[in-house]
């Protein structure tokens, strides 16, 4: 948090970890200004700025705390997120600190439903009871926790837990080895998923579906994405005889013929996800729509072959897990978006947690700031004001001009 040093106004920032590397942003939740990207901004600036706003205080928040060996220096790996995939991504990163932080302990910070998949030799496991649907929220007793736990060490890291990270091995967190092509027997798998099926509407993607669960008509969806799965698989079957036919992953709605292996689960454990990984491990070939549904399995199987809504694109490849092992040319392209995690010392990401006295804006906030004060000494009186900013005795929270107050539901400042 930075502090104005004229008007003494609050902006928030960012630390440059994980999605915010590349798209930043800063706020000011007093006049519910917005400064960044317009990229990212409804998906992951806006929640930001919303949070600030209305901090969540009566939710009945657990930070389980697992020591394993002692560490004065240490690197923080925070996988929190409000969707599954990015959590499993940033959870990635700790293969590389493993193999080239050695000399620092490594403490990861994770939602309950990934602690399963923490590898070992870590430092420390700080657990949360957030949902993914309640991720996006600003809790104040979490941010006091941590800054309790942060004291006992002498110095702290913070890894920059890239998004897309590569150069892993998943057997280090699933404990289950990738697929074994010399093996005669092996499953050809669709990955089912009720609430992203096998369709291609022309609107959109989530609002149809959305609708079509409001008004109780999946089940006709399913059906049809059963009857589709059956299709292809009757499909194959003459030419990979000798293959068992698997359906796996989360919804039993519909039923699939005794030929059929439904390997599917209603909800997912740690235990669960892990024999389905030997699932997806055993198959040859998994088949499934675009999706965070698509990582452990690609990440596990010999070939994966990923299903594209139209309205998809813009997010294609971000699913799949290469397996670096092997070269192709397909797979030597696609890995170049993908990020390589260095030591975290030639990184200067060092950041305590405790900040004592908060730097001045900077960016698109500080020049924000520096055009207000102008205006202010320059006496711009007749531009009106909307309202008045809440006073510090001592302290200057000037008014704002109108078109810089609050902004109408679904609308921000630029």
């Amino acid at each position: 948090m930075s502090r104005c040093p004229g008007c003494q106004a609050e902006i928030t920032e960012d630390l440059k970890v994980g999605h915010s590397r590349h798209t930043p942003y800063q706020a000011d939740a007093a006049t519910d200004q917005l400064f960044g990207s317009d990229s990212s901004r409804a998906w992951y600036g806006v929640p930001l700025l919303r949070s600030l706003e209305s901090p969540t205080y009566d939710y009945p928040l657990e930070l389980k705390v697992e020591k394993f060996h002692d560490a004065r220096e240490v690197i923080i790996l925070n996988c929190i997120d409000s969707l599954y995939g990015h959590s499993l991504l940033k959870l990635l990163n700790a293969a590389a600190h493993l193999q080239n932080d050695r000399d620092l302990g490594l403490v990861v910070m994770v939602q309950e439903f990934l602690r399963w998949m923490v590898p070992e030799r870590v430092a420390e496991v700080w657990t949360v009871n957030i949902p993914l649907s309640g991720a996006s929220r600003y809790y104040p007793e979490l941010d006091r926790r941590i800054k309790q736990e942060c004291e006992r060490f002498g110095r702290i890291y913070l890894s920059p837990a890239l998004s897309h990270p590569r150069d892993f091995d998943i057997t280090l967190f699933t404990g289950i080895a990738r697929h074994d092509f010399s093996k005669d027997r092996f499953r050809i798998t669709f990955i089912w998923r009720e609430d992203r099926p096998w369709w291609n509407p022309p609107a959109g993607y989530t609002l149809p579906l959305r609708i079509l669960d409001w008004l109780g008509l999946m089940g006709p969806v399913l059906q049809w994405q059963n009857w589709k799965i059956q299709s292809l698989f009757s499909l194959l079957r003459p030419d990979f005889p000798g293959a068992r036919y698997t359906v796996a992953g989360l919804g039993t709605r519909t039923g699939f013929p005794a030929w059929t292996d439904d390997q599917r689960v209603e909800r997912y454990t740690g235990q669960a996800e892990r024999e389905m990984c030997q699932v997806y491990a055993d198959s040859r070939l998994v088949i499934g729509v675009h999706g965070s549904n698509m990582l452990l399995p690609s990440a596990h199987a010999g070939m994966t072959l990923d299903l594209m809504p139209e309205g998809r694109w813009g997010n294609f490849a971000q699913d799949v897990l290469y397996q670096q092992g092997e070269r192709f040319v397909a797979n030597d392209l696609l890995l170049e978006g993908r990020e390589t995690q260095r030591p975290v010392r030639q990184q200067r990401q060092q950041q305590t947690y405790h900040v004592r006295q908060p730097p001045a804006p900077r960016g698109p906030a500080r020049r924000w700031h520096d055009q207000e004060h102008e205006q202010r000494e320059r006496g711009v009186a007749e531009r009106g004001f909307l309202r008045e900013q809440r006073g510090q005795e001592g302290g200057c929270r000037q008014q704002r001009p109108a078109q810089t107050g609050r902004a109408a539901p679904g609308q921000y400042g630029k």
